[in-house]
């Protein structure tokens, strides 16, 4: 006769849901050197080592080596702010340069990232709550030295008449008597005097460029930099010269078509095969091209060929 399956298990080889016995307290293991102490915690409880804050001139540095694409027109913004300018000034400014830039970037992220860089800052004019500020401080430097609960003069002067019941913490704040307004209002056989405070609309405040983001402008040297370029290829100093020429000769420009039919067949960028895209973008980045609708030649373009023309002559010359 088969047996009984069941007489085949043993009872403590199976597992009782509500067995409430105690086999022990678990042993937790933990390292010398405390290296295991968190695995398995929340990322948010775990120590976070603080980076130490950048000076605003490596931020910058940072700021434009991320977004190269946009660091001639964030230069420009910096510059332009040499003199204070207000955000309607800079939102126009900044839309003038973005017509032939196409930027995800609105003209407030711009100013966002350059602040947030330290190449610019904003400025107000002086908060009214500074003066109660200050009275705090003082407050608080006088309860430093003994001599807690006693107000400045100009507090102490005050009557309760001229005070703000609202002002930070336990200190009255003094307020200008001109600029409290008296209101009569009428209920039934009573008249009421209400008193407020007139507040006066402030002034927008402005955009000024910080001596980091004015040192970034003045070290860029466009002409120095093309220079440069062409000193590492000198196998494409025709091709870079032809493009440069090319395009100095109409004054809006040449078409991506127009430099593509000028160098791509060029014997010199069969092998490794090059494209005039290659040699644009990098004339763009040093500043020596700029797309104005077209491919247009900079200041910075021009001197260069200037100068490159000045040695010709001055080698046939002395030839």
């Amino acid at each position: 006769m088969d047996k009984d399956i069941r007489d085949l298990l043993l009872d403590d080889d199976l597992f009782d849901p509500f067995d409430d016995e105690d086999e022990g307290e678990a042993v937790e293991v933990v390292s010398e050197d405390g290296s295991d102490d968190l695995i398995g915690a929340p990322l948010e409880e775990r120590p976070q080592e603080e980076a130490p804050a950048l000076p605003p001139e490596e931020r910058i540095a940072k700021l434009l080596e991320e977004v190269p694409g946009q660091k001639r027109l964030m230069l420009r913004l910096v510059d332009y702010c040499r003199e204070p300018k207000t955000g309607v000034e800079m939102d126009a400014y900044t839309e003038e340069l973005q017509e032939h830039c196409y930027s995800v970037y609105s003209p407030v992220v711009l100013r966002e990232l350059l602040e947030g860089a330290g190449a610019i800052e904003y400025l107000t004019d002086e908060d009214p709550q500074d003066a109660a500020a200050e009275t705090v401080a003082a407050s608080e430097t006088g309860a430093a030295d003994g001599e807690a609960g006693v107000l400045p003069a100009a507090a102490a002067e005050a009557s309760a008449d001229t005070v703000d019941p609202f002002a930070c913490g336990a200190l009255l704040v003094p307020i200008d008597e001109a600029k409290v307004c008296h209101d009569v209002m009428v209920e039934g056989d009573e008249e009421v005097v209400l008193d407020f405070l007139e507040v006066e609309e402030r002034q927008p405040g402005v955009w000024v460029a910080t001596a980091a983001g004015c040192a970034a402008v003045d070290a860029v040297d466009d002409v120095a930099d093309t220079k440069e370029l062409l000193g590492k290829e000198p196998q494409y100093l025709d091709i870079y010269h032809q493009i440069l020429d090319y395009c100095a000769e109409e004054k809006y420009g040449r078409s991506a078509k127009e430099i593509d039919n000028l160098v791509n067949d060029s014997p010199l960028l069969q092998e490794p095969r090059r494209y005039s895209g290659y040699f644009v973008s990098r004339l763009e980045r040093q500043g020596a091209l700029e797309w104005q609708g077209g491919w247009c030649i900079t200041k910075a373009g021009q001197a260069v060929i200037e100068d490159y023309e000045a040695q010709l002559n001055k080698e046939v010359c002395h030839g």
